[in-house]
């Protein structure tokens, strides 16, 4: 093969491989080096870019081929995580005139958003959802016993992991972080998060010397035989005017 040839397939490659995709918009930094961090560690050549429409958060493209694998990827993983509320965000603005049952529901959603944060630290926990029942106290009990006692459930979707967290450690989590809550008071539910893929090497196919994904055969296809019409054209418009230059030269010997 010449030299011309090989380079034009090396061009060919190389705009193949920079055909991407994005996959995840805006996201904050953290969540997206979460994702670009997982994706490369499932074998996917990522990249994280600044939004153009608003620069504080960023966007993550994949090559095009590997979009599908990509998103089953970040699903089994539950990424991105959705953003949960803590203390700090939930009392980050103060409303002018909180009604009591309002700062209470208030605190009920900072309470668990910290604690879902806690939980999703955990190896092998994909999402966490918890929903707490503060005890309310019954003016009327002699013995100070409240009218409704602290409650909490707790949901989780995890991995198989010997890391994950028993039944029994989440519940002296949970009760450990909410005053008046017994462990025995948290009921806990694990649902199996979705497999990641395979993450096996793609199967390889032929286009000339070179060996490329499945996936993008097709689209390397088209791209060099686009380049050889190009050629192709070019070529004969160069001997065409190679021609009628050679017939001007021609003419101009036979008149002097």
């Amino acid at each position: 093969m010449s030299a011309a040839m090989r380079a034009l397939w090396t061009v060919v490659v190389a705009l193949a491989i920079g055909c991407s995709t994005p996959i995840q918009h805006g996201l904050d930094e953290t969540a997206a080096n979460e994702v670009l961090t997982a994706l490369e560690r499932g074998g996917i050549e990522a990249s994280k870019a600044r939004d153009e429409s608003n620069g504080e958060v960023f966007v993550i493209s994949v090559p095009k081929v590997h979009t599908l694998r990509a998103l089953q990827l970040l699903q089994s993983l539950g990424l991105p995580r959705g953003r949960r509320s803590g203390f700090g965000e939930i009392y980050k603005q103060a409303s002018l005139v909180p009604t009591p049952t309002e700062e209470r529901a208030r605190y009920l959603e900072a309470l668990a958003g910290e604690i879902e944060r806690t939980l999703e630290t955990v190896d092998g926990v994909v999402a966490a959802r918890v929903h707490l029942v503060l005890p309310e106290p019954d003016p009327l009990a002699v013995d100070g016993k409240p009218r409704v006692a602290a409650q909490a459930a707790v949901l989780l979707k995890a991995r198989p992991a010997p890391a994950a967290l028993r039944e029994a450690e989440v519940q002296k989590l949970v009760a450990g972080s909410v005053a008046g809550l017994l462990p025995e008071a948290v009921a806990v539910v694990v649902t199996p998060a979705t497999e990641a893929p395979s993450l096996r090497t793609p199967a390889l196919a032929s286009v000339g010397p070179l060996q490329v994904d499945r996936g993008s055969r097709k689209l390397l296809v088209g791209i060099l035989l686009g380049g050889l019409a190009i050629i192709a054209m070019l070529a004969a418009l160069l001997l065409i005017a190679a021609r009628r230059l050679a017939a001007l030269e021609r003419r101009e010997r036979e008149r002097s």
